[in-house]
């Protein structure tokens, strides 16, 4: 198992998943670095702090944690990948941005319980360690980075791309207070699709031709969305719909699904 299958097995429920093997994560295609962080050192690290935790209150290791640190949310290697590269490359993302308020959260935690443990509440410090607010956090981050390795290695954008023509059919007829505009919705850029397309994407995928074909296929769908919508804003809202149903969008939105799903099984039988 690799760390993307393992991922995926957390997000499934499988909470006590072990982690790969080295040689698994080794041969696991495209490695597990991506955006600047290892994946794998960043999951195994934070199971980690519960043992690093114990033995503070235990007086087993010599290690020296302060509170003042332990407490912080940009201390740590995640952190600061949060608060820098990460938040460049996946700020666009409700899954990061639920990871970096909960990455705050669980360092609070952690830092409750060191205090204790410092302040010579053993039994307290334990309590807050084993069935306080601390377990909650932790496992939320663990199933928050394996979300991400998840995003980071498949995209986060792809179920956006279907839901573009429930979008600009609402937009069309009025149901929606969405502001998209005409000279955006031309741009391959600017959707989250698109970002991951110009960033992760590109770094995990980029050799491979299928990603070029997805690439071309997601700029003629902003083209015949952009042409839908401008249609839409001169009055033609009847003419519009009927282009979201049939000819040039359609046939682009198709080729836009097939071209993902191609990529991913090619990368699928490469793993």
């Amino acid at each position: 198992m690799g760390l993307l299958a393992w991922s995926k097995s957390i997000l499934h429920g499988d909470e006590n998943a072990s982690l790969p093997a080295s040689e698994a994560v080794v041969a696991e295609v495209g490695g597990t670095v991506l955006a600047g962080l290892d994946f794998m050192t960043a999951v195994d690290a934070h199971m980690k702090w519960k043992m690093r935790l114990e033995g503070c209150i235990n007086g087993t290791r010599s290690e020296q944690l302060q509170v003042d640190v332990v407490c912080r949310d940009d201390q740590c290697p995640l952190g600061q990948w949060i608060h820098n590269k990460g938040a460049e490359m996946f700020g666009f993302s409700e899954a990061f941005s639920d990871l970096k308020v909960r990455h705050a959260d669980f360092h609070r935690c952690a830092g409750d319980v060191l205090a204790a443990a410092q302040s010579g509440d053993t039994a307290g410090a334990l309590k807050l360690l084993q069935r306080g607010n601390y377990v909650t956090e932790s496992q939320r981050i663990k199933k928050l980075l394996a979300r991400m390795f998840v995003i980071a290695s498949e995209g986060d954008a792809i179920d956006a791309h279907i839901r573009w023509k429930a979008r600009l059919r609402d937009y069309i007829q009025g149901f929606s207070k969405e502001d998209i505009k005409v000279d955006t919705m031309f741009r391959d850029d600017q959707c989250t699709l698109g970002q991951w397309l110009s960033g992760i994407g590109r770094e995990r995928f980029g050799q491979m031709p299928a990603f070029s074909v997805v690439r071309s296929r997601h700029a003629d769908f902003r083209r015949c969305a952009g042409e839908v919508l401008a249609v839409a804003r001169h009055g033609a809202k009847e003419r519009a719909l009927h282009m979201l149903e049939e000819g040039a969008y359609r046939d682009a939105s198709d080729q836009m699904v097939e071209a993902i799903a191609t990529l991913f099984q090619e990368q699928s039988s490469a793993s």
